[in-house]
């Protein structure tokens, strides 16, 4: 719960909790002044300012090279480059050590990794380097990686994920392809965000997840979606109900209970987006405009593809299914079972027809969609999460508007 809600619900009970002799006046105040207390706020400001200082700073190193580049011999471009990326780490070292400013060491460290990238672009312009020009970002965010995980810097690891975003972004409207090497580089930051504990980067790779989704589905060549975007996107959406159903997995286990919730919500949001997608019939038809042509049965690529997504997601249900007693199983676990039985046959179905039972498919899809937010409803009612309630009713709300 965020902090200034859980204070406002605090002094909502403590009238209650001294009532029933839980508590006395004097430990009231006591709890309050506790809970209430500025000095987290005070941080989280002096490490805005930091952060914002050094982004400043970077910005107006690389404004000087700019300005003065032509100007400057070789040999004195290689060393304000290296020797400006050295300062900024061996003062984040100093302070780190130190123990004295541990905000600003961290600041410093994303200083740090943002003159490495000015040292990837400016030297590759330098010795004129004509490569694949989105691998000098891929460098810049794997250097940040290294350095999150040597300096276990979350502030990096942040900065980190936002340059591999971007590095996608680039491999996707740049060369027009679906970029899975990305999941490649995303399943890297997972360990450290384990075994530091860091939610908030928890969050930031999650929404880099479902941007790179997003990402795949512009990205890909407009000649070749007719036949492409539809399998696309169910896959998209079997892999992330499967990552629901991990969610689910790990409110059972104790070392990752912390991180059920995060993925339960993040993984349901974009699962509910792909299966909206779904449901509009031009999709399914193959978005046909100037030619009478509808779209083909899957290709023998797109079926494994679709088998294997489907193997995964039959698997978790059932190792969920093992992992929860016959006692610990609410009703709407069964009801979700046989949702997920009438995903893998219409799924499944839709391999094998063609755009011309668009119609009858794209119907079928949205009575499942309106059967899986009922679901949504009882899940959140039931583990008492509000972000399953708001995105059931959210979506509802969405398809009926546009139904």
């Amino acid at each position: 719960m965020h902090r200034t809600r859980f204070l406002k619900a605090l002094r909502k009970e403590l009238p209650i909790w001294q009532k029933h002799g839980w508590v006395t006046p004097e430990n009231s105040d006591a709890i309050l002044a506790h809970v209430g207390t500025p000095d987290r706020q005070i941080n989280l400001l002096s490490f805005g300012v930091a952060i914002l200082g050094v982004l400043l700073l970077g910005s107006g190193i690389i404004t000087y090279f700019a300005a003065n580049w032509a100007e400057m011999p070789k040999i004195a471009k290689l060393i304000l480059l290296v020797g400006s990326m050295y300062i900024a780490f061996t003062a984040a070292g100093y302070f780190l050590r130190s123990d004295k400013s541990p905000l600003l060491a961290q600041a410093l460290l994303v200083l740090g990794v943002i003159l490495f990238g000015a040292n990837i672009m400016l030297i590759a312009q330098i010795y004129h380097i004509d490569e694949h020009y989105p691998n000098g970002v891929l460098f810049w965010a794997l250097g940040g990686l290294f350095t999150a995980y040597v300096m276990k810097s979350q502030a990096v690891l942040a900065l980190s994920i936002a340059l591999a975003v971007l590095w996608t972004s680039l491999e996707h409207f740049g060369f027009r392809h679906i970029h899975f090497w990305f999941l490649l580089v995303w399943i890297s930051f997972l360990p450290i965000i384990y075994y530091q504990r860091w939610m908030p980067a928890l969050h930031l790779a999650l929404i880099a997840l479902i941007i790179w989704t997003i990402f795949s589905f512009f990205g890909i060549e407009y000649k070749h979606a007719q036949n492409t975007q539809v399998y696309l996107v169910q896959i998209y959406f079997l892999l992330y109900l499967a990552l629901f159903l991990s969610g689910m997995l790990l409110t059972t286990t104790e070392n990752f209970h912390d991180f059920a919730k995060p993925v339960q919500n993040y993984s349901a949001f974009a699962a509910l987006l792909s299966f909206y997608v779904l449901t509009f019939p031009d999709l399914q038809r193959g978005f046909r405009h100037w030619q009478d042509s509808y779209r083909t049965e899957a290709s023998t690529n797109w079926l494994a593809i679709t088998m294997a997504a489907l193997v995964v997601l039959i698997g978790l249900a059932l190792w969920h299914r093992i992992r929860t007693s016959v006692n610990q199983r609410p009703k709407y676990f069964i009801y979700g079972q046989f949702l997920i039985a009438a995903v893998v046959v219409l799924i499944t179905l839709n391999l094998f027809l063609g755009g011309e039972y668009a119609n009858w498919i794209a119907i079928a899809l949205n009575l499942l969609f309106f059967a899986g937010m009922v679901w949504l409803l009882f899940a959140g009612t039931h583990t008492q999460n509000r972000t399953l309630i708001n995105l059931a009713f959210s979506f509802f709300a969405l398809a009926l508007m546009t139904r």
